[in-house]
């Protein structure tokens, strides 16, 4: 990596109460990457989140509606640079990994970067209710999307300036990765992961992940993207279940059941195909636009 390309770096780091834990990770960003722009997003803290990112040296932006998706989309709107950095302000994330992620977005290989978490964890790191979901995500992004991308939920990306100002992300909570990860899939974007240590929390500061709560919203943002990217699967799948459950009810001799089950399979299929033709017509779309950043 060349020394004056830390100019060209934006570090965003999305924040709600992590006083304890901010100026550690703005002291490590300093000491990793000098010559880096430090921004913190501030997500309505209620503790001194605010003043130790000050006194540490950071900018500091706040965006006052709650929810990380909400503040990735102030980051994408607010940054300018070549390349951004999201980073968690727990103090968990390799910071000094920095370079092995902005290497691809540098060099054009790659438009987002994840840092994989799962094979560098310290014991504690993930709460095991989390780590099963991260696995469970990464098995349905692989079986519907074909991507390759192991750890989903992880915030510890870089971004292409192309990608970021491009992307249309709508998540207001933390299903706002799982979002970025589909929409680079819809968009063909490239897509990376390099293997990142993740560490334990520091004691007194606790994560804001809702492990049943927020788990619900990434399943129906999944359900959501799948529909919208994928819609001649999605309502094709319908359709057949339709015309199985219509053969199912004429043996049972209820026909009048049967033909309402064999029609609503065809109005299913037929959605799915007019579906398909206009998201194909809006992705080539959004590729012209992301093509003129």
């Amino acid at each position: 990596m060349k020394s004056d390309q830390s100019s060209e770096i934006i570090w965003a780091i999305p924040c709600l109460n992590e006083e304890i834990a901010i100026g550690n990770v703005i002291a490590r960003i300093k000491a990793s990457c000098p010559g880096a722009r430090i921004i913190v997003f501030d997500n309505a803290s209620t503790d001194g989140t605010i003043a130790v990112a000050l006194a540490a040296g950071a900018e500091v932006r706040r965006e006052a509606n709650r929810g990380k998706g909400n503040v990735v989309r102030r980051i994408f709107r607010d940054c300018n640079s070549n390349v951004v950095i999201m980073i968690d302000g727990d103090n968990t994330n390799d910071v000094e990994a920095w370079e092995s992620l902005v290497g691809p977005v540098f060099s054009g290989a790659a438009d987002m970067v994840i840092g994989c978490r799962l094979d560098q964890s310290e014991e504690g790191a993930f709460r095991p209710m989390h780590h099963a979901g991260n696995l469970i995500l990464g098995l349905l992004m692989r079986g519907f999307f074909k991507l390759q991308v192991r750890d989903v939920l992880s915030g510890y990306r870089a971004f292409s300036r192309r990608m970021y100002k491009a992307m249309p992300v709508e998540a207001s909570g933390f299903e706002i990765e799982t979002e970025m990860t589909l929409k680079a899939v819809e968009m063909k974007w490239s897509v990376a992961e390099v293997p990142t240590r993740y560490a334990c929390r520091p004691a007194g500061s606790h994560s804001k992940l809702r492990t049943f709560h927020d788990g619900l919203i990434i399943g129906f943002a999944i359900f959501r993207v799948l529909k919208d990217s994928k819609p001649f699967t999605f309502f094709g799948a319908i359709a057949l279940a339709n015309f199985a459950a219509a053969l199912v009810a004429l043996n049972m001799n209820a026909t009048v059941f049967a033909a309402f089950l064999a029609f609503a399979g065809i109005m299913s299929g037929a959605t799915g195909v007019v579906l398909n033709a206009v998201s194909q017509r809006a992705k080539e779309l959004m590729q012209i636009l992301a093509m003129r950043e």
